[in-house]
């Protein structure tokens, strides 16, 4: 004697669709946050730009000013520790060496309480 499970696609998949929209939403604010606690600082600028050119429901983290490019890519430079003493070039780079493990977790939380 078998058993036969019949699994309803059509119901199933809006909601993971959803809840894997919302788990990439709360990621990308929580990789944005964090990275920008590496981000060189001297007016704010530079860390505005990411909460305003980030598209968060995308998965899209972005820093859009003029010189961010020439900042992130030149991490040799000897950037002010005045006003953020953790500043440095490849910000994203050094938020998910340290970060990693709290952004799957962070991740699969979202998804999770979404199903």
């Amino acid at each position: 004697m078998g058993i036969s499970v019949k699994v309803d696609t059509k119901r199933i998949a809006p909601k993971i669709k959803n809840a894997s929209k919302k788990g990439l939403f709360i990621l990308t604010q929580q990789v944005v946050k964090d990275s920008n606690l590496y981000v060189p600082m001297n007016t704010g600028n530079l860390m505005q730009s990411s909460l305003r050119a980030s598209r968060f429901g995308d998965g899209k983290a972005v820093w859009d000013t003029p010189y961010a490019r020439r900042l992130y890519y030149n991490p040799q430079f000897h950037f002010s520790k005045d006003v953020n003493p953790r500043a440095q070039g490849l910000w994203f780079e050094k938020a998910k060496s340290v970060h990693k493990k709290q952004w799957a977790e962070i991740a699969e939380k979202a998804v999770k309480g979404k199903l």
